[in-house]
């Protein structure tokens, strides 16, 4: 079998498991629970964030247009705070949808993520909401619900692809749990392009870019054009910033920062010892979007005390670093780069100021370049609280 056939059965491969077993049971369960139906595929370009935004701002527009079955959507019980990533427990929604050969009205409700102890990756919940599943009370047309659990990681060479197992356990009538589970894979999978969209210009621009500000001077006499960007980041501490920059490690990380504008990341010197404080001399290569232009840079811890920042380092948290275009570097001068954090006044985030300063030649590549890279640098900060705090509290806390 050719490699490509052989991905693509694994893709759209859907098992039905009878018997199996949903892992430990729900909380309270006095034996493990019977799995009435299953699915395994793979949803191609389209990121795990994308769905954990999906599952609490699904609306009618993209439900009926990732699949022709849907035909009706509406909340009867809103989510409590949509425009995150992740689910809201106690949301209820009821859809109108044809599958295993009838047309269907289903009432689904969102689990406590708490009764999923056991049967997810247990760092879903270090952070405020489940990074990797959603769980779900599902009624068929009025009848007896059963249980709906969706798991979903990224894979893919590039980790641009989302990887889903799905789970239905408790229900009276199998076939039909499993008819509505190939339902909801074709409604997952159809979901693309249009999920990416949404995310980017309803969640990314519409919600994170308004959480900050931005604003760039004239060219000075080096012919240079600083910018500076402050921004209220919720959700972290100081200490999980201090610790992030020598943490980044891999390109699977570098895109749970940022999974649009983020392509890859390496270590060309890597930290000689990673803890609270960035490493002068190690050197970050990461490839970006800022706006459409994809670039690729080398970003250098540099010494405050050898190399002076361009800003005086007036806050007790700081990452500075030199920055060259990594096919001009040498030739080009430096740019640089200087992220200062301070504790917020209620004491549940930090005061970011980062300032930029970077050679007008930019606008060569890109004549919104300072606009593109304001934007950019509150797209992916505002992002940290999603998966940081769980990142920090297991690998550094071992939680």
């Amino acid at each position: 079998m050719s490699q490509p056939l052989r991905s693509f059965i694994l893709a759209c491969a859907i098992s039905l498991i009878q018997p199996a077993y949903f892992g430990q049971g729900l909380p309270g369960a006095a034996q493990a629970q019977v799995v009435s139906a299953s699915a395994q595929f793979v949803v191609a370009d389209t990121r795990p964030e994308a769905f954990s935004w999906y599952w609490d701002n699904v609306d009618q527009g993209l439900f009926t247009g990732a699949n022709r079955d849907n035909t009706a959507f509406r909340w009867t019980q809103a989510p409590t705070s949509p425009q995150h990533l992740g689910y809201s427990a106690g949301a209820r929604y009821q859809a109108t949808s044809t599958f295993g050969g009838a047309r269907h009205t289903v009432d689904v409700s969102y689990l406590d993520p708490a009764t999923m102890h056991g049967l997810v990756a247990s760092d879903n919940f270090l952070g405020s909401k489940p990074y990797s599943f959603v769980a779900q009370s599902v009624s068929v047309d009025g009848k007896p619900p059963f249980t709906v659990l969706i798991q979903y990681t990224p894979t893919g060479s590039t980790f641009s692809d989302s990887q889903f197992r799905i789970q239905a356990t408790l229900a009276a009538d199998p076939r039909l749990a499993q008819a509505y589970v190939d339902h909801l894979r074709k409604t997952l999978c159809g979901l693309k392009p249009a999920l990416t969209d949404a995310l980017n210009e309803r969640y990314f621009n519409a919600v994170l870019k308004t959480r900050g500000h931005y604003a760039f001077g004239p060219v000075d006499k080096n012919w240079n054009v600083t910018l500076t960007i402050v921004q209220e980041i919720k959700g972290i501490t100081p200490e999980m910033l201090a610790w992030w920059w020598d943490h980044i490690g891999s390109t699977e990380r570098y895109r749970l920062w940022q999974p649009i504008d983020h392509v890859s990341f390496e270590w060309t010197v890597p930290p000689n010892s990673p803890d609270l404080q960035y490493d002068v001399g190690a050197v970050q290569k990461a490839k970006e979007y800022i706006g459409k232009t994809a670039l690729t840079l080398n970003i250098t811890g540099a010494d405050p005390h050898v190399l002076p920042p361009p800003v005086p380092l007036t806050d007790p948290g700081f990452f500075y670093a030199k920055t060259d275009l990594t096919l001009l570097a040498g030739i080009l001068p430096s740019n640089s780069l200087t992220h200062q954090w301070r504790p917020n006044a209620s004491g549940d985030g930090v005061i970011l100021t980062s300032t930029f300063v970077n050679t007008v030649l930019a606008r060569v590549l890109n004549a919104t370049f300072f606009d593109d890279l304001g934007s950019h640098a509150l797209r992916e900060f505002q992002m940290l609280p999603y998966f940081l705090p769980r990142l920090y509290k297991r690998e550094y806390l071992n939680q």
